[in-house]
């Protein structure tokens, strides 16, 4: 990591090992992700990152950071 700041690193970072994260890995429509559960929404969560090796993955707007996905195992067949 570069950081150019005028402020110490210590201080800017003084905090950074002791951050909690409510992350947890899921598995969506054959998609492997990392998500954050969202609070409001309980069975959806918040797409972090993708952990999938697959480009095209990649493009699907669906799965974009930030977007919210359904959790839950799909009923529909």
């Amino acid at each position: 990591m570069m950081l150019w700041s005028v402020i110490p690193e210590e201080q800017i970072l003084e905090h950074f090992d002791k951050q909690q994260y409510n992350w947890m890995e899921a598995e969506v429509n054959g998609v492997k992700m990392l998500v954050e559960p969202v609070a409001e929404q309980p069975g959806y969560g918040r797409v972090i990152r993708l952990l999938c090796p697959d480009p095209s993955h990649y493009l699907n707007p669906n799965y974009q950071p930030g977007q919210t996905v359904c959790l839950a195992p799909s009923t529909m067949q």
